[in-house]
C-alpha cells in the first residue's frame, strides 16, 4: 500500500518527535483516516522525506515520531538540477490553478505571475494575500502528488515591466510568432520562461522582452492555451535539458 505524503512547515530530524499543524492533523485524521501506528512520508523543503509513525492523535492534534531518513536533500544535486523560472501572464482562477500545479508536477522551481496589457485579471490587495495561500496550497498538493521534495517559490503579482533583471542568459519568451525554436545547448542551469495570458502579448511586451535580452521562442504553428504551453514548453525543457 502506498502511504501518504505529506508536506510540513516545520523542521525535520531523525527520532525527532514533530507536533503536526492543526490543518494537517485534521486531514490525517479526518480526511485519510490515519490512527496511532500509522505511518505516513513528510517532507519539508528543507531535510528531505522522513518514514513518520503515528505515536498520539486526538480529534485536533497529531503528533509522529520520524523513524526513517528514505531521501536525503542533497545539496550537490538540487544545485545541478535546471532552474526553471516560470514567468507567466495572470490568468483567470482555473486556468492558473492547472498552470502552477502542472507546472509544480514538472519541476518548476520558480512561479512569478506577471500582469499584461492583454490580460483580464487585476488582483485586489484584499483578495492578493488569500490567491497566494491558495496556489502555494495547490503546489504543496502537487509536489505531495509528484513525489518532489521542494516546493517551488511563488512571487506577488507584478507588471510585467517590473520584472526586476535575472542573472540568467537563458531567457525565453514563449510567442507564436517567435522565428527561434528552443536551443539545443543551454549556458548554465536557469532558465527564465516568460509565458502570456488568454490574449497574448501585445507588440509593445515583446519589443520590452527583446529590450531586455528574452530570445522570442515559438514551440511550432499551434496556437496553445494559457494553461497548455507552460505544460509543452517545461516538458521539452526538461528532455532535452533536464531529467525527464
Amino acid at each position: 500500500m502506498r502511504l501518504s505524503r505529506v508536506y510540513v512547515d516545520a523542521p525535520l530530524k531523525l527520532n525527532a518527535l514533530v507536533p503536526l499543524p492543526k490543518e494537517t492533523a485534521h486531514y490525517l485524521g479526518n480526511v485519510l483516516r490515519l490512527r496511532v501506528g500509522d505511518e505516513l512520508l513528510l517532507f519539508n523543503s528543507q531535510h528531505g522525506e522522513f518514514l513518520a509513525r503515528i505515536c498520539a492523535a486526538t480529534k485536533k492534534s497529531v503528533e509522529v515520531e520520524l523513524i526513517e531518513i528514505r531521501r536525503e536533500l542533497d545539496t550537490d544535486e538540487e544545485q545541478n538540477r535546471l532552474g526553471l523560472h516560470l514567468i507567466l501572464g495572470l490568468s483567470r482562477g482555473d486556468r492558473m490553478d492547472f498552470a502552477v500545479q502542472k507546472s509544480t508536477e514538472l519541476g518548476v522551481t520558480e512561479i512569478s505571475p506577471v500582469y499584461t496589457e492583454h490580460g483580464e485579471v487585476r488582483l485586489k490587495p484584499e483578495r492578493l494575500e488569500k490567491k497566494l495561500l491558495h496556489w502555494r496550497r495547490i503546489a504543496i498538493s502537487a509536489c505531495e502528488q509528484s513525489g518532489r521534495l521542494t516546493v517551488p517559490s511563488i512571487h506577488s503579482p507584478i507588471p510585467l515591466a517590473d520584472l526586476a533583471q535575472g542573472s540568467s542568459a537563458n531567457k525565453w519568451m514563449l510567442e507564436p510568432s517567435g522565428t527561434d525554436s528552443v536551443p539545443e545547448s543551454i549556458t548554465d542551469r536557469h532558465i527564465d520562461l516568460l509565458i502570456g495570458p488568454e490574449g497574448g502579448f501585445s507588440p509593445a511586451e515583446i519589443d520590452w522582452a527583446r529590450d531586455n535580452g528574452f530570445r522570442i521562442v515559438s514551440l511550432g504553428t499551434r496556437i496553445l492555451r494559457t494553461e497548455t504551453a507552460p505544460i509543452a514548453a517545461l516538458a521539452i525543457l526538461q528532455h532535452k535539458f533536464g531529467d525527464m
